[in-house]
Order: structure tokens, then C-alpha cells, then sequence
């Protein structure tokens, strides 16, 4: 592919894909709740013996399902490192424009208790989204979960999903980590749905792994 191509091209998904009404800190989002909430502890997904075997060896597992509304997926990976650490490389949003492929900013922009509002802005083949998620750390139950900050106008119709950490019986020094989103997306090309329900958990799973074994 010549660079010119590169280059047109680029600009051409830039084009097309860009947001109608593009994202806000000033302005409420226009659609809440589209996607249930988590309320409670997500249970573990149910594995078979061929997917332990797999997670045991170093890989991931991941599940996905996709429509023209959107998409939801599911990620799974055995990382040697204990839940604290791996609770310390989650929360470490200010690293994100380093570690994360496709994050180009992130920012934490309001605390309040165990309530994290983090700014997040990717980018994929060129074309830029940005979401303004309220993220629950709940560390004592295991889990973490998030949904769009409905106060600013998101990129997306609607955002759910959750970290989930625990260890993993009979493998000491190993901990479970899951990774889940939900979104529901209008006018937005599928790859870009591809990317968040897919290739973005799996990648979630990857990123933490390495960061946090070498903790």
C-alpha cells in the first residue's frame, strides 16, 4: 500500500466516521440507561476444561457477541501477580496513554469515595472516540464496574462493564482477571464496535498482565 493511499485513506475514515455530535464536558449525555447497570458482584464465567487448560498455559479465553447496535464481550486471563497489584495497574489511569494501545488520553477528573470519573479518549484506525465513564471500585468484593458519567455527552449511546479479580484456587501467586464491556453504539462503523467489545478486552487482559508481573 503506497503512502499517498495511507494517507487518503486516513483522512477518508476521518471523515466519514466522525461523530455527529461529538463529545462534551459541558453538556448532559441524551440517552441514560440503555444498557442495565451492574448492582452486584458479576459471577465468574463458567469455564471448560479445554479454556483452564488454555488460561493455565498463559493465554486468554475471550467471548463476544455483536449487532448493528452494538456489542457486548467477555475476557479471561491467569496473571502471576497477587490482586493487589493488579488493582494498582488498573487504577493507574495516568499510565494509560503508555501502556494501553489505542488510549491517547485519560484522565482521572473527579474522586469521590470509591467513585472514580475518568475521561478516556481513543483512537482506531484514525478515527477518535471519547467516553466519560463513572467507575465503583469495590476491591473488597473482587470486582470494579462502570457505566457512562451521564453528566457529559459520551461518544457512545450507552457503556457497562466491569473488572473482575480474583485468585485462582490450587495456583498460588495467580490471580483471575475478567474484563467486560457492553455498549450500545449508533452511527459509528463496526470496527470501531469490533475493537470495544473484542480486541480491546483481550488487549485489557494483556496490558495488566504484563504491567503487573513486573510488579
Amino acid at each position: 500500500m503506497s503512502q499517498m493511499f495511507r494517507v487518503l485513506l486516513s483522512a477518508w475514515l476521518t471523515v466519514i466516521c466522525m461523530p455527529v455530535e461529538a463529545a462534551s464536558v459541558d453538556e448532559p449525555h441524551p440517552h441514560r440507561g440503555i444498557i442495565s447497570p451492574i448492582t452486584a458482584a458479576p459471577l465468574p464465567v463458567d469455564l471448560t476444561d479445554d479454556e483452564r487448560t488454555k488460561l493455565e498455559a498463559g493465554n486468554y479465553i475471550e467471548r463476544h457477541t455483536k449487532t448493528d447496535k452494538g456489542g457486548s464481550g467477555i475476557a479471561v486471563q491467569y496473571v502471576n501477580a497477587t490482586p493487589e497489584a493488579i488493582w494498582a495497574t488498573i487504577l493507574s489511569y495516568h499510565r494509560y496513554k503508555t501502556w494501553v494501545k489505542n488510549v491517547v488520553g485519560c484522565t482521572l477528573y473527579r474522586r469521590d469515595g470509591n467513585t472514580l470519573y475518568v475521561d478516556m479518549e481513543t483512537s482506531v484506525f484514525g478515527f477518535k472516540s471519547r467516553v466519560f465513564t463513572k467507575n465503583t471500585v469495590l476491591k473488597d468484593q473482587g470486582y470494579m464496574s462502570w457505566t457512562l458519567d451521564y453528566d457529559r455527552k459520551s461518544d457512545v449511546n450507552d457503556l457497562v462493564g466491569y473488572w473482575r479479580v480474583q485468585p485462582v484456587d490450587g495456583m498460588p501467586g495467580f490471580t483471575r482477571l475478567e474484563h467486560s464491556n457492553s455498549i450500545s453504539i449508533r452511527g459509528i462503523p463496526g470496527f470501531l464496535v469490533n475493537y470495544m467489545t473484542r480486541d480491546a478486552l483481550s488487549e485489557g487482559t494483556e496490558w495488566v498482565k504484563r504491567e503487573a508481573e513486573k510488579r
